[in-house]
């Protein structure tokens, strides 16, 4: 990282800290400690999955290892008790000369012990929140656990991004984008999903444990499946990808979906791409100030009804497919979310920093935000069309009205593609939102 990455950094840290001041002060602590958390264990065994730090520890230091604990005091530099044990069974991480240690102090720790009496000693008596897994930890240093008022505080700012935050966010998707460009030629060539998967891992230049989620390959028909997470190795007929796959930097994810037609493919599927692909311009537009983001999303589904009207599965009109919830057996999933070091971001779901919520509506259950936007903040915008047997076959047998709703010769033509979906991730600023995916991939 470069001198100015360490000034961006030292710029947000320094913002959180001055939130995080007002946050104490407002719930009646003095100080924070964060735990990056612990190694888990699957059950009966030896072997753990991948670790991930606590999203706030992370949010305020990026140092993703288990076993640190971070201690902020407000007027005092921060101070991180780093776990550095003298192991010959797995490499001890490596903090050095990276450009954010400046901005605390630090003492390294051979022993998850040793970081907690260090902590221990600096605390003293004050009185103290503790954010993380280990509620023994927290007991034997007398510090108050996870509390509620705070931890909403905590998530209701973490929805605005720092000029840190968004430089990370942005070159996740300069990687991703990487990444993508080179899993379309892989699917160009013919290759199976395994290979897809493969070709996007070597253009980003991690394994899968350095990605922020599952990568979604899903030739044909798996398309259809939302979070479909099966690599099928045998060649597959070319005629239609799903990508969803994003980078990770910093701990800061980018969120991605291309879908790709194969020179095979019946013609009205590459349309059908190429609309929905507008429309997800459109709707990115309507990324400003001001606007709640539930309202987006119901302009989601009405801009979505039009394109499957217009590609003549529907026989009704977009509003009418609105209204008697048709438009959500194609469209069943929310238009997006917040992203931040945690790919679905916290936070969506408050009305305020007190930590009242505000449920998304029962016709939305899968809404993961009903936050107004507001500058600073980035949400994905990832309207999709699919062909789900199951939503499908329940529509149908609700009565021949519904039938007489869908034209199911052009539905049977275009379920062998599984679906269309087309992912950027956005940002809200006082002025024109930008497009954060756009900027590395432009289609």
């Amino acid at each position: 990282m470069t001198d100015a990455a360490a000034a961006l950094f030292g710029e947000h840290l320094d913002l959180r800290r001055q939130g995080l001041a007002e946050d104490l002060e407002a719930t009646g602590f003095d100080a924070l400690v964060l735990d990056a958390g612990l190694a888990r264990y699957y059950y009966r065994d030896d072997q753990a999955p991948v670790f991930r730090a606590n999203a706030h520890f992370l949010h305020f230091c990026p140092a993703e290892a288990p076993g640190h604990l971070l201690l902020l005091r407000p007027g005092e530099k921060p101070f991180l008790a780093a776990h550095l044990p003298d192991d010959y069974w797995y490499e001890s991480p490596e903090i050095g000369d990276t450009f954010w240690a400046g901005c605390f102090e630090i003492e390294s720790c051979g022993s998850r012990r040793e970081t907690v009496v260090e902590i221990g000693r600096r605390l003293g008596e004050t009185r103290a929140a503790y954010i993380g897994e280990r509620r023994e930890l927290a007991a034997a240093l007398g510090l108050f656990a996870d509390p509620p008022e705070l931890l909403s505080r905590l998530d209701w700012r973490r929805a605005e991004k720092t000029p840190y935050e968004i430089a990370r966010i942005s070159e996740a998707n300069r990687v991703g984008a990487r990444g993508h460009r080179a899993a379309e030629a892989a699917f160009r060539e013919g290759g199976s999903e395994l290979e897809i998967h493969r070709a996007f891992l070597a253009a980003v230049g991690g394994t899968e444990a350095d990605l922020p989620y599952p990568t979604i390959v899903g030739i044909g028909e798996k398309g259809a499946v939302l979070h479909y997470e099966g690599k099928r190795s045998e060649p597959r007929p070319g005629n239609s990808l799903l990508l969803d796959a994003g980078a990770r930097v910093c701990g800061y994810a980018s969120d991605i979906t291309r879908t790709h037609a194969g020179a095979g493919a019946d013609p009205r599927f590459p349309e059908l791409i190429a609309a929905v692909d507008r429309a997800q311009r459109a709707l990115s537009e309507r990324v400003r100030a001001g606007t709640p983001w539930a309202a987006v999303h119901e302009a989601a589904h009405l801009a979505l009804a039009g394109v499957l009207r217009e590609a003549g599965v529907l026989r009704i009109s977009p509003e009418a497919a609105v209204e008697n919830e048709l438009s959500a057996v194609f469209f069943p999933h929310g238009l997006g979310h917040h992203l931040g070091v945690q790919v679905h971001d916290v936070g969506g779901h408050l009305r305020d920093r007190e930590g009242r919520r505000a449920a998304p509506p029962k016709n939305r259950p899968h809404l993961r935000s009903t936050r107004t936007l507001e500058p600073g903040q980035v949400v994905t915008v990832e309207p999709g069309v699919y062909f789900i047997e199951s939503l499908l076959r329940e529509w149908s047998d609700r009565g021949e009205a519904e039938r007489a709703a869908v034209d199911w010769e052009v539905v049977a033509a275009m379920r062998p593609y599984g679906g269309v979906r087309v992912e950027d991730d956005v940002l809200c600023t006082g002025d024109a939102p930008r497009n954060l995916t756009r900027e590395h991939l432009p289609d």
